[in-house]
């Protein structure tokens, strides 16, 4: 009888236990989504996630769409997935309607999938790209296409459909970066910040 109620009592806790596993997400980007302890991580801390992170210095969003399509054939288990992508885009003068059209298309593969995409807008260059490595002119003209890419991610005709966006960050200031482009410590942290306040 004794073995019996120990029997019973273990199948209760063990039907009333039930364990989740963390949610799983993919963030994909550039050098500005791959710094170790950087917002990303700081997000998937804050809310708990087991996190892949594919992002890579440099690429732009043909790579990342390339990348990610390459990866969901292998594994496509994420719940989510976090894009932030382009300003490479807009400093190596490629189309930008392009860049915005390759985004969409790493929505659609999500979407295909029952992933939730989550686009983020970045950061204001208005305030935070004040100067940069470049030349003041070569600045200018790339600040004012990386604003123009921005524009047409949430332009109601030409922009983004289908999935979340995270909208511009104007808590950021040239103070938050190395060289008005790429994240000081404090810069992660008001990105992070923003991130999580608009989920």
């Amino acid at each position: 009888m004794r073995k019996f109620l120990v029997f019973l009592v273990l199948i209760v806790l063990l039907t009333s236990w039930s364990y989740t596993p963390p949610r799983r997400v993919l963030y994909i980007g550039d050098s500005l989504t791959c710094a170790p302890g950087g917002w990303q991580d700081q997000v998937s801390k804050h809310f708990g996630y087991q996190s892949l992170n594919l992002a890579k210095g440099g690429v732009r969003t043909d790579y990342m769409r390339t990348t990610m399509n390459a990866w969901f054939k292998k594994d496509s288990g994420f719940s989510q997935v976090f894009i932030y992508g382009g300003c490479n885009d807009a400093f190596s003068m490629v189309d930008l309607q392009g860049a915005v059209n390759n985004i969409q298309m790493m929505v659609d593969s999500c979407n295909r999938r029952g992933i939730e995409p989550i686009v983020i807008v970045g950061f204001n260059p208005a305030q935070v790209t004040t100067k940069t490595v470049y030349d003041a002119e070569t600045t200018k003209r790339c600040v004012g296409r990386y604003i123009e890419f921005q524009k047409l991610m949430v332009k109601e005709k030409t922009g983004l459909k289908n999935c979340k966006i995270i909208p511009m960050d104007t808590t950021m200031f040239y103070s938050d970066t190395w060289d008005g482009i790429h994240f000081a410590p404090s810069g992660h942290k008001k990105f992070a910040n923003w991130v999580i306040n608009h989920m």
